[in-house]
């Protein structure tokens, strides 16, 4: 009988954990947006997002079931404090009497910040592009030039011969990025009709001359990493009032001010909700 009764206890304690574990947001709350799922303290409705900062309030547009961060389509996010987004290009196109047409982009991440994972990267011959951002509260420029008379034959390569690239000063909270070209002439344009500068994940984009330089491969969005955290005190500053749960560690962030939580050794789930760690049972 005591065996058929520790069977059971297990069963039953097996249950509750996988239904903790698996409780990563508020009761009541969204938990999914399509093909993401919806994590406190990110949330989409009052009450189910981290409310000190509006940052966390995410939007799911049920017609299409994509989650939005302002007007940009989330990819996904971690608990380590990186959400992945989906930002345009921007672009200028010269027909033969080399009359543009031009759009430049200009976001701001409210709270969050960009990555330094992110590249400033421009597609072109005879291109320029520059970035402005404000950079710690300081406005912050940044661009490069490639230049090419025939389309480069290595695919891969981005190092001023029909692509250039640069970094980005982490903690960037705003940006503007432009491109455009000088000595346009018909045989560059016969082969590439457009300039265009972007944000871009570091290793998400490998430059194809053959197919970039003409449209881009008519790729509108690319991955870009923000970085996001708790507030903007360290863990000693803030002592018991961290929102990290129970079984979990406080971490200073290591790209901006504020901190992010982590399940200690052994516990998995959701380390900003009270009972979000759970135990392994095995």
């Amino acid at each position: 009988m005591s065996k058929v009764l520790g069977l059971f206890l297990v069963a039953i304690f097996s249950i509750a954990y996988t239904q903790l574990v698996n409780g990563h947001s508020l009761r009541g709350c969204q938990t999914r947006c399509g093909s993401v799922s919806i994590e406190y303290p990110f949330g989409i409705s009052t009450g189910c997002y981290y409310a000190v900062h509006d940052s966390f309030n995410l939007t799911c547009n049920e017609t299409t079931n994509e989650l939005f961060f302002g007007n940009m389509q989330v990819v996904n996010y971690s608990h380590s404090g990186e959400l992945r987004i989906l930002m345009s290009r921007s672009y200028a196109c010269y027909n033969r009497t080399r009359v543009a047409e031009t759009i430049s982009y200009n976001t701001n991440l409210r709270s969050f910040t960009f990555s330094n994972k992110n590249r400033f990267t421009a597609v072109g011959c005879n291109t320029f592009a520059f970035m402005t951002t404000i950079f710690e509260d300081r406005n912050y420029s940044t661009g490069c030039l490639s230049t090419c008379d025939s389309i480069p034959k290595e695919n891969g390569v981005c190092s001023g011969e029909g692509c250039c690239h640069t970094s980005v000063p982490k903690r960037s909270k705003r940006f503007i990025i432009r491109s455009s070209s000088f000595d346009r002439d018909v045989s560059v344009n016969n082969f590439n009709p457009s300039s265009y500068a972007f944000l871009v994940e570091e290793g998400m984009f490998s430059f194809s001359p053959s197919q970039d330089l003409q449209n881009l491969r008519n790729v509108t969005k690319f991955p870009v990493v923000l970085d996001w955290s708790i507030g903007n005190q360290t863990c000693k500053q803030v002592g018991n009032t961290s929102i990290c749960g129970q079984n979990s560690l406080c971490l200073d962030s290591t790209t901006r001010d504020g901190y992010n939580c982590k399940c200690k050794a052994g516990y998995d789930g959701n380390p900003y909700l009270q009972e979000g760690c759970q135990g392994t049972m095995f």
